[in-house]
């Protein structure tokens, strides 16, 4: 690849970088009361912005870095499921728009009914869907993991990072409630 289209490569990361810019500047603005021995609610969003920040200048890095500009990291499912004497190129591997935009309509359903639905409920219905969305059709996998990645997201944003999640509006929002007391016990 010459050195322009390693340029154009770039692009998309100079705007993911401008971006985290532009919202770590925001968090500069919110206004709070220090509380000793607690974390300023900044903290995760910079946190967050930063990650972002560091996995846009990695990835212009290897492109910069890369002898031909084409990534030699593959999938981690594509990298077992291949054997040593494999000969797939990356080109010839199917590409499948239809389940991009059915993952992009399922990613702005789940933002449109989390205030209805709550957060949690939201969340379960999207792993279930996003699951069965991609292909996959081992139903007690699916159905258990959605529950279990349901309880561990409630637990990091519930009891570790104390952020408030939509409860949802009634009937749903006593599935949150429920939940929430569940968690209290332990």
């Amino acid at each position: 690849m010459t050195p322009y289209g390693k340029l154009i490569a770039c692009v998309p990361y100079l705007f993911v970088l401008a971006a985290a810019a532009a919202l770590w500047r925001l968090t500069f603005d919110v206004t709070f009361d220090a509380q000793p021995g607690q974390l300023s609610p900044t903290f995760w969003p910079r946190l967050a912005i930063g990650l972002m920040a560091i996995s846009a200048l990695v990835e212009m890095a290897r492109l910069a870095l890369a002898k031909n500009g084409v990534s030699t990291i593959a999938g981690i499912g594509r990298t077992l499921e291949r054997s040593d004497n494999d000969e797939t190129d990356e080109g010839e591997l199917q590409r499948r728009p239809l389940l991009l935009i059915g993952g992009m309509a399922l990613t702005l359903g789940f933002a449109g009914l989390v205030t209805t639905l709550g957060f949690l409920l939201s969340t379960l219905i999207f792993l279930i869907v996003f699951m069965y969305l991609g292909g996959y059709r081992n139903h007690a996998v699916i159905w258990l993991s959605a529950v279990i990645g349901t309880l561990v997201f409630a637990i990091v944003f519930l009891k570790v990072v104390y952020v408030s999640l939509p409860r949802g509006t009634a009937p749903f929002d006593q599935v949150t409630q429920a939940v929430v007391d569940l968690l209290a016990k332990f």
